[in-house]
């Protein structure tokens, strides 16, 4: 067996419990069945690392993060894939739930506007890229910010749009 081979099983045998546990901590019972694949994209991730003759100074550390970051991208991949704006009857009451479903799609789309017109100007730059498919390293490189500002700024931009689209007419 290589060095390579023999390396990747060492950090394997002596972190898979570290990386299981940063998996299972990201997906819970929710995500569970992507605990599977997640765990092999790490190992591929770790392998490509060590093929590449790259040292890992704190492979805990390391393998903790990759298995945490890689949870998560996995998890954000389904939840985008699932409906932007899900009714929260039991969080509000009957009369302020706006039912996005029973629009129209130019509706819908006029009640956008109006929303992301409500943003500044910054949050509504950073959603509307996204929206438009870039990621968040994509939407950092366009503006000029940092990739985590970036993500910061989508982040609080889908809370803050989420927010809005629910309240009532009147508030408006």
């Amino acid at each position: 067996m290589s060095a390579v081979g023999q390396r990747f099983e060492q950090l394997v045998r002596d972190h898979s419990r570290v990386m299981a546990a940063a998996i299972r901590r990201v997906c819970g019972r929710r995500h569970s069945v992507l605990t599977a694949d997640v765990e092999q994209d790490v190992y591929l991730a770790l392998w490509k690392r060590l093929q590449g003759g790259n040292e890992i100074l704190y492979p805990v550390s390391y393998l903790y993060k990759m298995a945490l970051t890689t949870a998560l991208t996995a998890v954000r991949k389904i939840e985008r894939e699932s409906p932007l704006f899900e009714e929260e009857s039991e969080a509000r009451p009957e009369s302020a739930v706006r039912t996005l479903g029973g629009l129209l799609p130019a509706e819908r789309s006029r009640l956008l506007d109006q929303v992301m017109d409500r943003l500044d100007e910054e949050h509504a730059r950073a959603l509307r890229a996204y929206l438009a498919g870039f990621n968040h390293k994509e939407v950092a490189a366009l503006y000029g910010w940092s990739e985590s500002a970036a993500r910061h700024k989508i982040y609080r931009s889908i809370k803050r749009l989420k927010t809005k689209m629910m309240e009532p007419d009147d508030a408006s």
